[in-house]
Parts: C-alpha cells; structure tokens; sequence
C-alpha cells in the first residue's frame, strides 16, 4: 500500500512540475516585440526541418477547428498555422499564431486552456502523456505558439517517467529554440 501511495505521490509532483514547466514565457527576457517580421509558414518549415522524418504534423487544422479544438477565434489573429497528426494515437501539434494587436494575451489564455485540458485528460497513451507534459505555449510579442513535437522512443519510456519527461521536453526544446532564433535573429 505504501508504494502506492509513494507512486501516486510521485506522479502528482511529476504532473506539477511538468505543468509549471510548459508554462514558460521566453519573451519576458526578449522583451515584448520580435527582432524580424517572419512568415509563419517559414518557421514551421523550419521547425519541420529540425525533427526531419520524425515531424509528424501534417494534417492542417482550418479556422474552425482553430476555435472549436484550441478555442482560439478567427478575429483574434492575422495569421496562423496549426497542424496535429493524421492518427489519434500521435498526439505531435505545432500552432503557431500572429495575433492581432490586443489579442495575444486571449491567444495566450486559450492555448494554455487547452494545454490544460490535454494534461487533465487521463485516457492518453502513456507515451503521449510525458509529450503533453513536456509540452509548451510561448509568446514573443504578438506570435504565440503551442508546441508539442519531438521523438520519444521506446528506450526513453523504458528508463522511467522522469527520465522520459526530460528527454521529451530537450525533444521539445529545439522547436521553441528553432522559433526564438528566427524571430530574434
């Protein structure tokens, strides 16, 4: 009874650190405007480019899947990209949105609802909940992104949940660093 008490406790705090962790906010030390002006298509290619045959995403959410999935309304933004997997049992998504002027801090707020939702959600593959938890919603300026990205293996999983969260978020990582280069270059 005792070690599953233990696991449960360990869970909770892994849980904890993961939500706290995804909720970061690099532009508070880049400040709140974006060096360049990039397409966001630009950096998705880029982002793609980094993960190579292990990007995932390659099926396009429109405007209304936008507003229904991760509550982000048409009106809020200028530009956007969202792509997620084919097949559910994938969960890899990068959305990347140019919000309008007054409209990022909702763009903000909704995507990290959503983040929410999906660490709430208890009926994900095993696999698929570190992802989510390594999971991260970054704003610089008026771009927000909710990214989710990266390879996780099998020898990951094995080594136990801490080691598998760390090796997703440095998986993760290199889609928000490929996103503050270009924009800060």
């Amino acid at each position: 009874m005792e070690r599953k008490k233990a696991g449960i406790l360990g869970i909770t705090l892994l849980l904890m650190a993961a939500a706290l962790w995804g909720c970061s906010r690099p532009e508070e030390n880049k400040g709140d405007t974006p060096v360049t002006d990039v397409a966001l298509a630009d950096i998705e290619k880029a982002v793609a480019a980094v993960f190579g045959d292990n990007y995932v995403p390659n099926t396009e959410y429109d405007a209304g899947a936008l507003e229904s999935e991760f509550g982000v309304k048409q009106d809020w933004y200028e530009n956007a990209i969202a792509k997620g997997p084919m097949i559910s049992a994938q969960v890899d998504t990068f959305v990347g949105i140019e919000a309008k002027k007054d409209h990022a801090q909702e763009v903000e707020d909704a995507l990290l609802a959503y983040r929410k939702r999906l660490l709430e959600d208890t009926m994900q593959y095993p696999m698929n909940q570190i992802k989510i938890q390594a999971s991260q919603v970054v704003r610089y300026g008026n771009y927000v992104f909710f990214l989710m990205l990266g390879e996780l293996s099998m020898e990951d999983m094995d080594r136990g949940d801490q080691a598998a969260l760390e090796a997703a978020k440095a998986e993760n990582k290199k889609a928000v660093d490929v996103v503050e280069e270009m924009l800060y270059e």
